[in-house]
């Protein structure tokens, strides 16, 4: 498969918890099929415990978000036009979505962001119901079909 960005080979690597992702050895930025970030979500081998100690500036996050440029990338699997857009409605993460629902495409060090993100909202979810919730509001923005008019 090759980088939706650079177009270099992508190679398979092991992230956490045996989940194979393909990664870019140029831009450093990652392919996860489907069902491969709820996967990484569901497991903590990585401590963010420090950087969760720091509360983030949402304001400054959203301008760096905003300054940022990407042209549209094809999807690695099917050629899709893939879809940028904001993960779970509120991470400040962008991600490239693909229509089919092969997957996503995140640029070198979103896949840290999301991880964090989730961290924190596990911190912030007090009950089954908020996570429930949360899990349905993550899944449904990544694989979100807009409406043809």
């Amino acid at each position: 498969m090759k980088c939706p960005r650079d177009g270099s080979e992508l190679s398979v690597e092991k992230y956490e918890a045996d989940i194979e992702v393909d990664v870019c050895g140029e831009c450093h930025g990652v392919w996860l099929d489907r069902g491969e970030l709820e996967a990484i979500q569901e497991t903590t081998e990585r401590d963010y415990r420090s950087e969760l100690a720091v509360e983030p500036d949402p304001v400054s996050a959203a301008l760096d978000r905003a300054r940022e440029h990407h042209q549209p990338v094809a999807c690695p699997k099917c050629g899709a036009q893939m879809e940028t857009r904001e993960y779970g409605y509120c991470s400040q993460v962008m991600i490239d979505a693909c229509p089919e629902a092969c997957g996503i495409w995140l640029d070198a060090g979103e896949l840290q962001e999301l991880e964090k993100f989730f961290e924190r909202q596990k911190q912030q979810s007090d009950t089954v119901g908020d996570r429930a919730l949360y899990l349905w509001l993550s899944l449904t923005s990544v694989f979100h079909r807009p409406r043809k008019r």
